[in-house]
C-alpha cells in the first residue's frame, strides 16, 4: 500500500516538472532577439533628379559612411568618369551629387552596405538628366533656438540647409558681442550643416546676436535667399521690454534690414521681415538706433536710417525710413 502511494506521487511530481519546463521554454522562446538581417540591400530605383544629382532608392537604409570613391564609380558610355562630389541620405534613398552630367547613358557600379554589414554589388545603367537645378537652398534649422535662455558659455551655433552646399562659397556673418576674428566655422561631412564655434567666456547676463548673411551657394551656384538669425542669452530670462517697429525704403517695406540698438554698455540687433516689421527685447536704457543695409555684401553700408536717444520705456513702436549712405561705413563698425 505504501509503495503504490509513493509511485502515484512520483508521477504527479514528474507532471509538474514537465509543465514548468515547457512553460519556461515558451517564455524563453518569446524573449529571444529577432534574427539579424542576413539579406543584401536591393536597389529599387535610379532617379536622375537633375544634371548634378542622382537618387538611388533601396529596400532598406544604407550605411553611407561606408561609401567612398574606391567602391563607387559612374562612367558614361564614352568612358567619361564622373566625380562624386557629395553623398547624402534620407531614409532609404541615397543622393549622389556629381559633376555635371550629359544627357547620355551612364553606368554606375559600386558596393552598398546596409546597417548589418550585408553588401550589395550594383552594376546598373541609367539615362542622365539635363535639367538644371535653379531652386535656391534654404535654411531649415538654427540652433540655439531664437530667444533661448540658459545657453552654456561654450557657444556652438548651427545652421542646417535643405541640400549640400558649396563649401568654397563665401561665409559672412554679423554678431555681437562676439569678436568675429575669434569665431571659427566648420562644415559637416555631408555639407548640410555649418557650425560656428566660440569659446570666450561671456558675462553672466550677456545676450548673443548672430546673423548668417545669404552669401552661401549650393553645388549649382544657386545663392541662398534668406538670412539666418538667432539670439540667445546665458541668463535665465530675456530683457523685459518688447520693442517693435517698421522699416521702409522709398515708402515700401524693406526685408532683411539690420536694426542695431546701442549704448555705451550694450548692443543688440534684429532683422526686418518680408513686411518690413521687426521686434527685439531691450532693457530700460537709452539707445541709439541705426538701421543698415549692405545690398551687395561687401561689408559696406549702402542704406541707413538713424534715430538717436531712443528710450524704450517711453515708446515701443518705431518707424524707420532708409536712405542712401554716402559715407560708405563698414557695417561691422556699428556693432563694436
Amino acid at each position: 500500500m505504501s509503495s503504490v502511494k509513493t509511485s502515484k506521487l512520483t508521477i504527479k511530481e514528474i507532471g509538474y516538472v514537465l509543465f514548468f519546463t515547457l512553460l519556461m521554454l515558451a517564455c524563453a522562446k518569446k524573449g529571444l532577439p529577432p534574427s539579424p538581417d542576413r539579406f543584401s540591400p536591393h536597389l529599387l530605383e535610379i532617379k536622375p533628379v537633375n544634371r548634378i544629382r542622382v537618387d538611388l532608392t533601396f529596400d532598406e537604409e544604407i550605411n553611407i559612411s561606408r561609401l567612398n570613391s574606391e567602391n563607387l564609380k559612374i562612367v558614361s558610355i564614352d568612358q567619361e568618369t564622373l566625380k562624386v562630389r557629395n553623398i547624402s541620405q534620407r531614409q532609404n534613398t541615397v543622393s549622389l551629387f556629381t559633376e555635371k552630367t550629359k544627357p547620355v547613358v551612364y553606368y554606375i557600379t559600386g558596393l552598398f552596405e546596409d546597417r548589418f554589414g550585408n553588401v550589395a554589388r550594383i552594376n546598373k545603367k541609367f539615362m542622365a538628366s539635363s535639367a538644371t537645378d535653379t531652386i535656391p537652398p534654404r535654411i531649415t534649422s538654427i540652433r540655439p533656438n531664437l530667444g533661448a535662455t540658459n545657453v552654456t558659455r561654450n557657444i556652438l551655433i548651427e545652421f542646417g540647409f535643405s541640400e549640400p552646399m558649396d563649401t568654397a562659397s563665401t561665409v559672412k556673418f554679423l554678431t555681437t558681442p562676439l569678436d568675429t576674428s575669434f569665431v571659427r566655422w566648420q562644415w559637416s561631412t555631408d555639407w548640410q550643416t555649418l557650425s560656428f564655434g566660440y569659446r570666450e567666456t561671456l558675462a553672466q547676463n550677456a545676450t548673443v546676436y548672430f546673423a548668417l548673411l545669404p552669401t552661401l551657394k549650393d553645388l549649382e551656384n544657386n545663392r541662398i535667399k534668406n538670412y539666418g538669425y538667432t539670439f540667445f542669452t546665458v541668463d535665465s530670462s530675456l530683457a523685459p521690454i518688447l520693442v517693435s517697429g517698421d522699416l521702409s525704403y522709398n515708402q515700401q517695406p524693406y526685408v532683411d534690414g539690420v536694426v542695431i540698438f546701442s549704448n555705451p554698455t550694450s548692443k543688440a540687433f534684429t532683422l526686418s521681415d518680408k513686411n518690413g516689421k521687426f521686434s527685439i527685447r531691450l532693457d530700460s536704457l537709452v539707445y541709439q538706433v541705426l538701421a543698415v543695409v549692405d545690398t551687395n555684401f561687401d561689408n559696406q553700408v549702402d542704406l541707413f536710417s538713424e534715430l538717436p536717444n531712443f528710450n524704450p520705456r517711453q515708446t515701443q513702436q518705431l518707424k524707420l525710413n532708409l536712405l542712401p549712405d554716402t559715407a560708405k561705413r563698414n557695417i561691422y563698425q556699428n556693432l563694436y
